[in-house]
């Protein structure tokens, strides 16, 4: 299994992408966690984030899920073009609705077990990895008031991908989340749930059974 965690975006660590992906260098951008902010909003950093991709060696492509809901055979077809995945930030919640609507949690699970793709993101994209998703209400709404209007999963999904036995805090000692990334630990400390807290640049490469936290 291979994949890479980070708080923000490719945090300080872009360089240790191209050999980690391996030779296919197209990547599949995945947005939903921001798909209950209007258009405009939801999209304004599309282009940035190309030249980001392109600058560590990948060729972009957004996906997005909600074009593949209730078509899972349809889903993993498209992915299985590409060498990596990854997710954006957002609402953390919200992307696990739309990876449970799309099939996409099973397809990532099954491909990252057989290794044929990487898996990659940030804030929510990373925070989704874990085992559950309890303590991330901290920072996300997890609310059916929070849901788009065409998901037709409204309740809280509080299982992660289960993808790493610990929990993801992103924004850890951030001067625009670092209250909420405390609260979050407060909680993971009180129920003894294991997890490790990432300030924006860090990063967690899993490689194999090689693990890594990267300053």
């Amino acid at each position: 299994m291979r994949l890479f965690l980070s708080s923000q975006d490719f945090g300080n660590h872009a360089n240790k992408i191209p050999r980690l992906v391996g030779p296919n260098k197209k990547a599949a951008f995945i947005k939903n966690a921001q798909d209950d902010k209007p258009p405009s909003e939801r999209n304004f950093t599309t282009s940035q984030k190309k030249l980001m991709f392109r600058d560590a060696g990948l060729e972009l492509e957004e996906i997005d899920l909600r074009d593949y809901f209730g078509k899972p055979t349809a889903l993993r077809k498209k992915i299985l073009n590409f060498g990596s995945v990854w997710c954006a930030g957002g609402n953390t919640f919200i992307l696990r609705r739309a990876m449970r609507q799309s099939g996409l949690d099973e397809i990532l699970v099954k491909l990252l077990q057989q290794d044929k793709i990487l898996y990659g993101g940030w804030s929510a994209g990373s925070c989704i990895a874990a085992p559950s998703l309890h303590g991330v209400e901290f920072g996300d709404r997890p609310h059916p008031s929070a849901v788009p209007d065409n998901y037709s999963i409204k309740e809280t999904i509080w299982d992660g991908l289960g993808l790493v036995p610990f929990m993801v805090v992103s924004h850890f000692q951030t001067d625009w989340f670092g209250k909420e990334a405390d609260k979050s630990i407060e909680y993971l400390l009180k129920h003894n749930i294991p997890h490790k807290a990432l300030r924006d640049g860090q990063v967690i490469v899993v490689d194999g059974n090689k693990e890594e936290f990267l300053e």
